[in-house]
This record gives structure tokens, C-alpha cells and sequence, in this order.
């Protein structure tokens, strides 16, 4: 035993004098600015790899770990590799399109249950109906499915056809749809809430978000809304010309929205209405949430500090960055952060990523670390991550009961709109704007 010892501190010893001297050698090795260094120290460790690990590694997917190495260690949650199949998801993301048969589904006791189909879809066209339950699909049962595989089961090529086994209102029946582009609408939901009071949902900021909202709010202008409740509770964003587009038709010529700073000239660019608003006298109450993000915080941020609206919920996500989105020769691409972006007052609302407990309640709704900035109306405004509302309400238990309203609006079934005015958040914007008669009413509680 102590031979063995021996010899292990002997090893331990040649092991810890060759990484001195290995350590020494780097320290006294003339730098290379152009960066040969950093691509042989590269080619050696992939060598040392595929020639000494363990397991075969190829060396595509060689190549693809130093990718997703080198973005891992940006520190950067934005900043990734997006394979083909990653890259075609965003696609379908932005452009709020997919090809499939246009039926919104959910797990009830196990089983794949239509929900809802969309007007003028493939399964609209074949009567397919809420509350049908999807028992086969090409033959395949849907038993032990999740979600996710039975949405992914509809989903094909645009011409193919899909066959289905179903069982509901209208008893057991086979059905064949061929599949269509669908295209979901950005506008999750709007109706004339209460007396002259209209309420609109905004679910994310596709490349059409701008002008459905616009169709929207005309129409139900149109049926005689005076007032607004805007809804971007659970809004992940999207694009941020979405963002600046959709600010652009509540704000007034010359008016600034956002401005983004980046290390390129074209990452560099200050925002400005370029339009009237069609909609100037109606006073508008934006919700938001901790699911608020990315363009629909640029929305808020622009009429928070424009004194355009009266911001009422919880503390928004805080993304205050921009991404583009860099195709590669295989296919694949890389979202990468270009530019952050701050609101016509300066104000950056990324949220730095919390270290302990203390940044994390620092996150909380009038934390009184956060700056304090006046808008031309003299509102006070706060800084720091997240936009923070002008009223909160609710606290985080509440996102469940969000999530349930998102919900309804989605399904609009009978009683969504009951389910709308009952929301607590709803409640206090209706009784606000009861009281408005002009966009600066609603800041007067």
C-alpha cells in the first residue's frame, strides 16, 4: 500500500509540474492577435477528441458542439443555434402560420379533444366539432398521446390528406381532411365589453399583428367602443417591427417609440411615429403581466411613457434585446443579440438575471431601488427591469387565473365574454375607463 501511495503522489507530483510548466509556457508565448492561436488551441481539442474520447463523435456533430459551445458560453439565453427543424419552427412562429387542418386541441382525461376549429379551415370544412374526441389518426390510436403528438399527428404537408376516427356530439364517424396553410389570427379576441367599453387580446407580434389589430379596433370602433382594454397579459412578443408598428397607431406624428443601440450602424436606429393615430381621443388601459415580453413590452413601455395609456397588472419579463436571425450553408441558423433596445424615456428594461434571493425580490412591484423618470405629463414612471405598471393587480398567484381567461378567449365558446368581464384585472380597467372621457382621464384614479 505505501508503494502504491507512492507512486500515486509521484504521479500527482509529474502531473501538477507539467501543468505548471505547461501553464508557465503559455504565460511566456507571444500572443497572436489574428486568432491562429485560438483556432489551433480549437483543432487540437477537436483532435484530442476524435481520436481519444471514449465514444465516436462525427465530425459534424464535432463542429455543431463547438457552435453550440461557443453561443452557450455568450451567457446569453437569446443567443442560440437554431437547427433546420428550430429554424422552420420560428418561421411558422412569425408568420403565425402552420400547414395542418386549422383544429386547436387539448388533453381532457387523457384523450386528444377538439377545442376548437377555425372558420374556413379544413376542419371546419369537414364539421368537425368542440368536444369531439380524436380517437384515431391513420389508423394509429391516440391512446397515452400527448398534446404535442396529436397536434403534430394534423400537421403535414399543405395537399396531404389525414384520416380521422372521432366521437362526440354527433356520434362515432370517420372523416378525411386535406391539409391547408393556416394562418392564426394575432388578435386572440374582441368584443364590445360593457356599454361603449371594447376589450382586445393581442397573443403575439406575428408579421400581420399591426394590421389585424388595426382591423380590430376599427371595427369595433365601428359599434361604437369608446374606450379600450388592450389584453397583452401572457404575450410572449415577437417582432420588433410589430412592436414599433402597433405603438405607431395609438401615438401621434413625431412622437418617439423606441430606440436600439448595437455595435453595427444598422442595430443603431431611434423610432418615430411616422402617422396620425386613427384612434386619438380613445382612452386605452393596457394589461400586462410576468409573461408580457419583447415587443409587447415595447408597446407598453411606448404608451406608458407617451402618457398614451394607464399600464395596470404586474411586473412585465424584462427582454430588453434585440435578435437577428443569421442563416447558415446547412440549413440551420443562429439567433444572435444584436441591439438592446430602450423606451422613449431611456429607460432599459432587461431584467438582469437574478444571483440570490435579494435580486429576486428585487423584481417586485414598487421596489423603491428602482429610478424614478417623469413623462412629459409629469407621471411618475419607474426604471429597472420590466415595465412596471401604473396600477398593480394581482400578485403571482394570479397567472393561473390568467391562464384560464387566455383560455376562453381562445376557445370563444359561450360565456367568453362573462369570463372577460369577471377577470379581476378587466374589472378595475372597466371601472378606470367609465370614467374617461379623453386619453388623460385614465391617469385621474
Amino acid at each position: 500500500m505505501s508503494r502504491l501511495r507512492s507512486l500515486a503522489l509521484t504521479g500527482l507530483a509529474l502531473g501538477v509540474a507539467w501543468a505548471a510548466t505547461g501553464a508557465l509556457r503559455d504565460a511566456v508565448r507571444p500572443r497572436d492577435p489574428s486568432g491562429q492561436d485560438g483556432a489551433r488551441l480549437l483543432q487540437e481539442v477537436m483532435d484530442r477528441v476524435r481520436t481519444n474520447y471514449v465514444d465516436t463523435v462525427d465530425d459534424a456533430r464535432l463542429w455543431e458542439l463547438a457552435t453550440l459551445g461557443l453561443l452557450g458560453e455568450l451567457d446569453d439565453p437569446n443567443s442560440s443555434y437554431l437547427t433546420p427543424a428550430r429554424r422552420a419552427a420560428l418561421e411558422r412562429t412569425i408568420t403565425n402560420s402552420y400547414p395542418g387542418v386549422g383544429a386547436q386541441l387539448e388533453l381532457i382525461d387523457g384523450v386528444p379533444v377538439i377545442v376548437q376549429t377555425r372558420p374556413g379551415t379544413p376542419a371546419e370544412q369537414a364539421g368537425l366539432e368542440e368536444g369531439d374526441a380524436l380517437l384515431v389518426v391513420d389508423g394509429r390510436s391516440t391512446r397515452g398521446w400527448s398534446d404535442a403528438e396529436a397536434r403534430a399527428a394534423l400537421r403535414g404537408p399543405r395537399g396531404t390528406t389525414v384520416r380521422l376516427e372521432v366521437d362526440g356530439p354527433a356520434g362515432r364517424r370517420t372523416l378525411s381532411l386535406v391539409r391547408d396553410q393556416i394562418h392564426v389570427n394575432a388578435i386572440a379576441g374582441a368584443t364590445i365589453v360593457e356599454g361603449d367599453i371594447a376589450y382586445l387580446a393581442v397573443s403575439t407580434f406575428s408579421d400581420s399583428t399591426a394590421v389585424e389589430l388595426r382591423r380590430a379596433v376599427d371595427s369595433l370602433v365601428a359599434r361604437g367602443a369608446r374606450a379600450l382594454v388592450m389584453d397583452l397579459r401572457g404575450n410572449p412578443g415577437g417582432l420588433l417591427a410589430q412592436g414599433v408598428e402597433v405603438a405607431d397607431l395609438f401615438l401621434g406624428v413625431g412622437a418617439q417609440l423606441v430606440t436600439t443601440a448595437g455595435r453595427t450602424v444598422a442595430s443603431r436606429h431611434v423610432y418615430t411615429d411616422s402617422t396620425a393615430s386613427p384612434w386619438a381621443p380613445l382612452p386605452v388601459v393596457v394589461l400586462v403581466n410576468e409573461l408580457t415580453a419583447s415587443a409587447a413590452e415595447i408597446v407598453a413601455g411606448a404608451l406608458q411613457d407617451n402618457d398614451r395609456a394607464l399600464i395596470l397588472g404586474r411586473v412585465t419579463y424584462g427582454k430588453g434585446s434585440a435578435q437577428g436571425v443569421y442563416g447558415l450553408d446547412n440549413g440551420a441558423a443562429i439567433s444572435l443579440t444584436n441591439a438592446r433596445w430602450y423606451t422613449p424615456l431611456g429607460r432599459s428594461i432587461e431584467h438582469p438575471v437574478p444571483t440570490d434571493e435579494a435580486d429576486e425580490a428585487a423584481r417586485a412591484e414598487g421596489d423603491t431601488t428602482r429610478p424614478v423618470l417623469r413623462t412629459p405629463a409629469g407621471r411618475a414612471v419607474q426604471g429597472g427591469g420590466g415595465i412596471v405598471p401604473d396600477q398593480v393587480v394581482g400578485d403571482t398567484a394570479a397567472l393561473l387565473a390568467d391562464r384560464r381567461l387566455a383560455a376562453a378567449v381562445r376557445r370563444r365558446g359561450d360565456g367568453w365574454q362573462a369570463a372577460v368581464r369577471t377577470d379581476p384585472a378587466v374589472s378595475r380597467a372597466l371601472a378606470i375607463l367609465r370614467r374617461a372621457r379623453a386619453p388623460g382621464d385614465v391617469f385621474v384614479d
